[in-house]
């Protein structure tokens, strides 16, 4: 089995865990979702992300393509606007700035728009799926959906998860604001 298709296999089990576990979710009244289209410095719609609040925290999965290979930082923004002429720094800085330092392994972290990397394929296409604990599409620790908003951004690099500012990162090359989906 190639490293692509047992990735599909895992998404697809995944998707499918999420799809019965999205039903209970539902029922208990948990459905609130958002979604983002991803685009690129051209403007070029090139993925998305979609969201889906639980109990204790948001699901997310992230889908993209077109993009060099390799590890790829992903952050939540804290402001819903992605002006690619200002290179997506219209976006601000990470969600929740200044409440804990950068990355997942830092002692004094993570800060709330902390996420990991997305690992980009030889063919382009990058596939991730994590739970944001604490996160809230309509209200709580970390808004989302909050008056400003919010923006996922990729960065050309992956993130060390523990080096300031942004674990080396790099420059921004996909943004997506988050929308009531």
């Amino acid at each position: 089995m190639t490293k692509t298709m047992r990735n599909v296999l895992v998404s697809t089990i995944l998707a499918g865990s999420v799809a019965v576990g999205g039903q209970a979710a539902l029922a208990a009244g948990h459905g609130t979702t958002a979604t983002a289209e991803l685009k690129n410095l051209e403007g070029t719609v090139i993925g998305t992300a979609n969201l889906q609040q639980s109990p204790h925290g948001v699901l997310v999965h992230i889908r993209v393509s077109d993009l060099p290979p390799g590890k790829k930082g992903v952050h939540f923004h804290a402001t819903a606007h992605c002006d690619a002429g200002t290179e997506f720094k219209s976006s601000h800085g990470h969600h929740g700035e200044g409440e804990g330092e950068h990355g997942l392994l830092n002692p004094a972290g993570p800060g709330k728009g902390d996420l990991g990397n997305i690992f980009v394929g030889t063919d382009g296409v990058g596939e991730m799926q994590f739970f944001k604990d604490g996160a809230s599409l309509d209200g709580g620790d970390l808004p989302l959906l909050d008056a400003d908003g919010t923006a996922i951004v990729i960065h050309a690099n992956a993130d060390d998860q523990i080096s300031q500012p942004i674990g080396g990162a790099g420059p921004r090359i996909v943004c997506g604001t988050l929308e009531a989906g």
